[in-house]
């Protein structure tokens, strides 16, 4: 699976570091976080093969290309964008957890897609030939992010505001599934189905959502994306949207909505700057007046954000919490050492969240317990905007025994460990560098993380102003399950 864009101006979907956990190496060996500017998120199952991807090499064993000098290699094709081609190329073929880089015949690849360069147009032309390359791994976290940002050419209206509405694709919809963001109203009715975003109409970027999807199932993370994108903008602009109005019958209604500043504390991991981060935290009350449930969500693993979880988990047990919901739908990942800290407040005895496989060591996720930790029940929310860290805090809770999850799809499926390098040309390139499974074996990678609890969403709800997936969790929790 690739994240497209993965870290464009207009949507930041997270890289992640790989902190504090123990680690396995050869003596005086660096960390990937000293080696680079930062590391990214995790985990790691074989994904299908990519198309226009070059034969694999026969026989039983795989090649490995650890010692291959590309100096060795004919030249390639001179063009303007040869230089930054290269440099991708080799980073892959240097870094890559697998030497073999999934039994692909590297050198030839460089040779098929170098030789492309010679006939694109322009330059986004050129990055799409090398995005194009490293979709032949079919893993997650590969993308060359041009210098311009990764917007086509006449698109130039995004920023770091948007429209404060929430959209994700229901059925064959783009939904608001949530009217405001950061308390900021927008509006437009919850449930209402987008027709257009500006001049982007709804069915055409659901269009370049399966044109991006490389499985079915990333269709509706795509979806979300798009219409992302299109929603930022900057301070002070007002976007168009045009929808299905559910208050009027569903006419069709345009209204101009003024882009907002998303709040939160702002925080910055290597080339990604001024994320806004936020953690929310209330008592739900449970259908049948049962359990006193609590209920976090954050929207990014970043440390600084650590005490304001602990802080909002003190503040839920003293109101007499029973059991929780943490909410990570939405959250596509970020400091991976973050997961320790917030995986003892709940685990009273020891354990590990899973191991992460670089090229020539292992960093395992150990948990130390605390007696202090909360031991009632928990439910992981996730969705397709679940990713990375959240997939792996997910999955290695769940292998323990600690967690349930809840939701009506499976996660991104987008857990792989990587990198974010500035090439020189002002481009980003963000690369794998490790594997991940859980104690037990689980990966997340390719087809996420797949619920426990599984909820039907449907445009009506969202009309009604319900979460279907939150009630499905607050319902299991009154059930006799523990």
């Amino acid at each position: 699976m690739r994240f497209p864009r993965l870290v464009s101006a207009a949507a930041v979907a997270l890289v992640c570091a790989c902190g504090e956990p123990a680690t396995s190496r050869k003596a005086g060996q660096e960390t990937p976080a000293a080696k680079a500017e930062k590391p990214a998120t995790p985990s790691g199952e074989k994904a299908s093969e990519a198309p226009g991807s070059a034969a694999r090499p026969s026989g039983d064993t795989c090649r490995s290309w650890a010692e291959l000098d590309p100096a060795t290699l004919p030249p390639l094709p001179e063009t303007p964008y040869t230089p930054t081609f290269d440099r991708v190329w080799r980073t892959v073929l240097e870094k890559h957890f697998d030497p073999t880089l999934a039994c692909k015949d590297w050198p030839a690849l460089r040779a098929e897609y170098g030789a492309k360069l010679t006939t694109v147009a322009d330059a986004p032309a050129a990055y799409k030939v090398m995005n194009d390359l490293l979709e032949t791994l079919g893993q997650s976290h590969f993308k060359v992010v041009p210098p311009f940002g990764g917007a086509e050419p006449d698109d130039t209206r995004g920023g770091p505001a948007r429209v404060p509405i929430h959209v994700r694709m229901i059925g064959e919809q783009l939904v608001v599934v949530d009217p405001k963001v950061g308390g900021v109203a927008s509006g437009v009715p919850a449930g209402a189905a987008l027709v257009k975003i500006g001049d982007k109409t709804a069915e055409a970027l659901i269009e370049r959502a399966r044109s991006e999807a490389m499985r079915p199932g990333e269709v509706a993370y795509h979806a979300a994306f798009e219409a992302g994108r299109a929603l930022s903008c900057q301070p002070g602009q007002k976007r168009s949207l045009t929808y299905l109005d559910p208050q009027s019958k569903d006419s069709e209604v345009t209204k101009e909505v003024a882009c907002v500043t998303p709040p939160g504390e702002l925080v910055s991991l290597g080339n990604l700057r001024d994320l806004p981060t936020t953690v929310e935290h209330r008592m739900l009350a449970s259908e049948s007046g049962g359990k006193k449930i609590g209920y976090i969500a954050f929207n990014y693993w970043m440390l600084p954000m650590v005490e304001r979880v602990k802080a909002a988990m003190t503040d839920l047990r003293g109101q007499g919490m029973e059991a929780l919901v943490l909410d990570l739908r939405g959250n596509p990942g970020g400091v991976g050492a973050m997961s320790i800290p917030v995986a003892r407040l709940l685990l009273q005895e020891s354990g590990s969240l899973g191991k992460l496989q670089f090229r020539e060591f292992t960093q395992e996720f150990n948990v130390a317990g605390d007696p202090q930790a909360f031991a009632g029940p928990v439910i992981v929310l996730v969705d397709e905007g679940t990713a990375s860290t959240s997939e792996i805090f997910a999955a290695g809770l769940r292998d323990l025994g600690r967690v349930r999850v809840a939701g009506s799809r499976a996660s991104a499926g987008a857990a792989l460990p990587s990198l974010l390098e500035r090439l020189d040309n002002g481009a980003l390139l963000q690369y794998v560098v490790g594997d991940y499974h859980s104690a037990k074996g689980t990966v997340a990678e390719g087809d996420g993380v797949r619920p426990d609890i599984v909820a039907t969403e449907t445009r009506a709800e969202f009309v009604a102003g319900r979460d279907p997936v939150l009630a499905a969790a607050v319902a299991a929790f009154d059930s006799k399950s523990p």
